[in-house]
């Protein structure tokens, strides 16, 4: 158990990415690398406890565990998801913001210690976490996990208001999907492995409703899109949702062109 449960998180999560960078590769979708790179970083935090437990912990694979799963990824699962649902121009800001954010925390995680005594038993847990960088991390999964669930489930909502049962089911999915993630993120605080098992699921879950959204054989939902007539250059879409009004639609194509 001390190596399956990393073990198997580890090659989920590394598949999924290679998946989902394939597609942007093909698309050039923003959201598609950013949520890529997301299940990179799972699958490095996994991988790196797969490693420290089998040769030891030392103070890089502390930093890069920490990094990697336990406060960088579910702010750029929301980043991901923001960026699929809302218009543009408050992507970038969200975009803006996660990066700083970042910054700040990888500035904060080098600078802190780790005991060397402590390091070989307590693992990632040997880190020492000042006020500042827990109030950042704590910041960061909080506001991540919030922007999700009321982005995804709003989007939902109005689906399902629409008539686009389908589609409301798979912006549900990753809404539900992010929030098993972040709780595991969570619960790792009680020990290592209750991790892993939240994560493979919870990637399981977004993928499965990404791929429910895009629809099936890989189309992108723009290409499917044929409203009446084509929308102004400069019109704005109506609401912050995917949705299938020609100023929805016109936000859609937007993101596929990145």
């Amino acid at each position: 158990m001390e190596s399956i449960l990393p073990g198997t998180a580890a090659a989920l999560c590394l598949a999924l990415a290679w998946s989902m960078l394939r597609r942007f590769v093909a698309r050039h979708r923003l959201h598609e690398l950013i949520w890529g790179v997301t299940f990179l970083a799972f699958g490095l935090a996994a991988g790196t406890e797969l490693y420290a437990g089998e040769l030891g912990w030392t103070p890089a694979l502390v930093r890069l565990y920490y990094l990697a799963g336990a406060s960088l990824s579910v702010g750029f699962l929301a980043l991901g998801t923001l960026v699929l649902l809302v218009p543009k121009r408050i992507a970038l800001v969200a975009m803006a913001v996660v990066l700083v954010q970042s910054a700040f925390m990888i500035v904060l995680v080098m600078r802190s210690s780790v005991d060397p005594a402590a390091v070989e038993t307590a693992g990632w847990s040997a880190l020492s976490k000042d006020a500042s960088l827990r109030a950042l991390a704590l910041t960061m999964n909080v506001l991540g996990t919030v922007v999700v669930l009321v982005g995804t489930f709003g989007s939902a909502y109005n689906q399902w208001g629409s008539g686009n049962n389908s589609r409301a089911g798979g912006v549900l999915l990753i809404g539900i999907g992010t929030l098993v993630v972040a709780t595991g993120g969570s619960l790792a605080r009680f020990g290592h492995h209750l991790l892993y098992g939240p994560m493979a699921l919870g990637m399981l879950v977004i993928f499965a409703g990404y791929r429910r959204v895009v629809g099936t054989g890989g189309q992108p939902v723009s290409q499917r899109l044929e409203p009446a007539a084509e929308p102004e250059p400069d019109a704005a879409p109506g609401s912050g949702t995917i949705g299938t009004s020609e100023a929805e639609g016109a936000a859609w194509r937007s993101h596929a062109q990145q």
